[in-house]
């Protein structure tokens, strides 16, 4: 199991993207092996911060870029476990603008 804490920060970078393949996650197009971890280790890295491995299960925090208009959810992100390969939950980068649409 993977389990992603966010670490929320505003920029102007745009959607983090994440997705997993084995124990293999991709983070904004970048793959990152976590099998080269050693078991009961805590890393430091500039993308997979704090990154700590005990048997096959993952801990690690990501920065969560968000712009101006970001949700409540986006700005206090609950931590996500991941489970099943493929792409990640990841919550949302700005909530979309209404201005200038016509509404009903």
């Amino acid at each position: 199991m993977l389990t992603i804490k966010f670490s929320p920060v505003r920029s102007d970078k745009g959607q983090l993207t994440a997705s997993l393949a084995g124990k293999v996650l991709t983070v904004d197009g970048i793959a990152y092996d976590l099998d080269l971890v050693p078991d009961g280790a805590t890393v430091e890295h500039d993308v997979l911060k704090d990154l700590t491995r005990t048997g096959d299960d993952f801990e690690l925090t990501l920065t969560l870029p968000h712009g101006t208009k970001a949700a409540y959810e986006t700005r206090f992100p609950q931590p996500v476990e991941v489970t099943v390969d493929g792409d990640i939950a990841v919550p949302v980068y700005d909530t979309p603008s209404t201005k200038g649409r016509l509404t009903a």
